[in-house]
């Protein structure tokens, strides 16, 4: 086909133009630039913003345990996973990452859930530590899903969070706050 000659314009009659298409988008449920659609409990529709979400969907009293729906992004990752949690737990997550950083050199590591393929459902791993002498922090989340194998896999995701040590503490307190009332949310936004 020779296209020599023909006017551009012509080639794209009856397509939207770019401003179209981001109207279109702008007015969509998901929306364009820090927000990604993400499947999480109830299926699709949960809007993830920058940063991590932590919500409490299911608790058995007599087993004392806690499923927790864990969610993150970074605007270009995100990925979520179900985990299972003893509420003895959750207090051991708050005091793992209480103050930190009390130093340019601290860093923590925490696991939760299972990254062992034998297991049901998932892992989360985290890893925080300062970036900079002058305490700028990231938090390296690796996810395991309940279909993954390995890391690396179908159902895993690593990605870097940049976050803000005041907020950390705000979002661990708001984890202790959820404990196990189905349907809290505890969120650590994303440093800009």
């Amino acid at each position: 086909m020779d296209f020599s000659g023909r006017k551009s314009a012509g080639l794209f009659r009856g397509m939207p133009t770019i401003r179209q298409c981001a109207f279109r988008l702008r007015d969509s449920p998901v929306g364009i630039g820090h927000r990604a659609l993400i499947g999480g409990a109830e299926g699709f529709g949960h809007v993830l913003e920058k940063g991590i979400r932590w919500e409490v969907i299911w608790f058995d009293f007599d087993q004392g345990l806690i499923e927790i729906l864990f969610a993150c992004s970074n605007g270009y990752f995100s990925g979520t996973c179900q985990i299972y949690l003893s509420r003895d737990e959750l207090s051991e997550l708050a005091n793992a990452l209480n103050g930190f950083p009390s130093s340019a050199r601290d860093s923590r590591k925490v696991e939760l859930g299972t990254f062992d393929p034998k297991y049901a459902d998932g892992g989360i791993r985290i890893n925080l530590y300062c970036s900079d002498s002058r305490g700028h922090s990231i938090a390296e989340i690796q996810l395991r899903g309940d279909g993954c194998k390995a890391l690396g896999e179908v159902e895993s995701v690593a990605l870097r969070i940049p976050i803000e040590p005041a907020g950390l503490d705000s979002f661990l307190a708001q984890v202790v706050a959820a404990g196990t009332e189905i349907g809290s949310t505890a969120f650590l936004p994303m440093a800009t």
